[in-house]
């Protein structure tokens, strides 16, 4: 910051001549020149409001000397760059007020006005470059914790990011699992089973299980296969939950209408292929939270993969019932 009106000069000496020397010699600077005939006088400025850049006392004053006014005014203006001024008898009381009073520097009487001018000058700069340091330090502080807060904030997005893709791959895999395993054919009881363990493995609940529709489309209210579905519901919950199994049996379309029975939430999803409706797939889990929409459309994966597998069955069944029904007939030719 260059010299301007904004810094405040303060002088201090019992002597009027003196005070009105210091006062000429400034006046074709920009500063606003005060001055005080005593320590006293100098102190109510202060407390007024006063805040001068440069406070530049005499030593030796009547009344209080430099040194204890340069101390006390340091205490009100900490900020402030105090120097004094003394004569060569006065050398000891002036490293007594650079102690005391915190003082940048002191001036020999008589002084060199330019010297003086210099001397002020670099006293403005030390002041300006201090607090340009302390705000300096301040941005930086908040820049810092600034940044601490957005590490933590992308830390945690990058987190919950790496949770996501995790939980995305371990659904392909899941898929994939399901998939290999439909390449061949397998009870439909086994099959189930093995849906079921990779549905609670991959989504992570408490428990799933499917509840099929019998040859004539009637819903079967036992679970066809359940993996840590068992749990003891009162009448009303039990009459809740085959109600919601019954609808998302019967639906066209997969809805997110979750079912709060006890500790659980439940929610149940149509297992169907085309137009063949083979019965729900019901998860639960601890909690009374609706299913996020990613996990619902898992768990709808993992029910049109289980059709897939439920029709196969179904056909090879129906198949195998055509072929003993023909070699009846062969054989009774």
């Amino acid at each position: 910051m260059s010299e301007s009106t904004s810094h405040t000069i303060l002088f201090v000496d019992d002597e009027k001549s003196i005070l009105k020397a210091l006062r000429r010699i400034f006046l074709d600077d920009n500063y606003q020149v005060l001055t005080a005939g005593s320590g006293q006088e100098a102190l109510d400025l202060l407390h007024a409001g006063e805040k001068p850049t440069v406070i530049i006392s005499d030593q030796r004053m009547p009344g209080m000397g430099g040194a204890e006014f340069l101390g006390r005014a340091r205490k009100i203006l900490p900020d402030s760059i105090r120097m004094v001024l003394t004569g060569y008898a006065d050398i000891n009381a002036a490293m007594e007020s650079i102690n005391q009073g915190g003082i940048y520097r002191y001036i020999l009487k008589p002084w060199n006005d330019e010297e003086l001018k210099l001397a002020v000058k670099d006293a403005v700069l030390l002041f300006d470059l201090i607090n340009q340091n302390r705000r300096l330090t301040t941005e930086l502080e908040k820049n810092n914790l600034a940044l601490v807060e957005l590490n933590a904030s992308l830390e945690q997005k990058v987190a919950e990011r790496t949770r996501a893709l995790r939980q995305i791959i371990l659904e392909l895999e899941g898929r994939d699992r399901i998939q290999q395993y439909l390449m061949e054919l397998h009870p439909l009881n086994e099959l189930l089973q093995t849906i079921l363990a990779v549905v609670h493995e991959v989504i992570t609940i408490d428990g799933c299980a499917f509840f099929l529709k019998d040859a004539d489309g009637r819903l079967d209210p036992a679970a066809g296969a359940a993996v840590n579905f068992a749990e003891r519901l009162d009448k009303d919950d039990t009459l809740a939950l085959a109600a919601a199994v019954q609808q998302a049996a019967s639906a066209d379309e997969p809805e997110n209408q979750t079912t709060l029975l006890g500790q659980y939430s439940y929610v149940a999803v149509p297992v169907r292929k085309g137009s063949r409706k083979f019965g729900a797939l019901v998860v639960k889990k601890e909690g009374d939270k609706p299913f996020h929409e990613n996990k619902l459309r898992t768990i709808i994966s993992f029910a049109n993969q289980a059709a897939i597998g439920i029709h196969d069955c179904q056909f090879q069944e129906n198949f195998d019932d055509i072929e003993a029904s023909l070699d009846d007939v062969l054989s009774a030719i």
